[in-house]
């Protein structure tokens, strides 16, 4: 008797562990295969050295940025686009190269400045999602960015 319900509890857990890897599974394939999105890591707020992978997908008015482990359907950071800027861009310190995908670069950006409650990320990402990252962001309508120049 005893032994039937410790199998039955070894395969119930055993058959939890096998949906929760296929929901990563699918949702990770469903998230990458947006138009526009690509991997990067967030550096977790409050946490310095403190890396996140995850997937950004560009919208039209935001960045949205999911991170790889976690079943949340909304992303964890939407960086606006009409109050978004770079304001730096470097490599990564010695000690987070191993926490990063290779060849990446970070680049901190500012946010919601707009707003009243300026906010900066610190995102890595390799050389041709920062191109794209950086062509999306100048490439909104005139006046959808305050951060970009007027050309009036």
């Amino acid at each position: 008797m005893l032994a039937s319900v410790l199998l039955i509890l070894l395969l119930s857990s055993a058959g939890a562990g096998v949906i929760v890897v296929v929901l990563f599974t699918v949702r990770r394939r469903s998230l990458t295969r947006a138009a526009g999105a690509f991997d990067c890591s967030a550096e977790t707020p409050g946490k310095p050295g403190v890396w996140r992978l995850g997937v950004a997908v560009f919208g039209v008015s935001a960045l949205d940025w999911y991170p790889v482990f976690s079943l949340r359907p909304h992303p964890s950071h939407m960086l606006p686009r009409s109050d978004l800027e770079i304001i730096d861009r470097g490599r990564p310190k010695e000690a987070e190269q191993y926490s990063l995908l290779p060849d990446a670069q970070v680049i901190v950006c500012r946010y919601d400045m707009h707003r009243g409650a300026p906010k900066t990320i610190r995102i890595a990402l390799d050389a041709e999602a920062l191109s794209g990252f950086a062509s999306w962001l100048e490439s909104a309508p005139p006046g959808a960015n305050h951060t970009m120049g007027r050309f009036t």
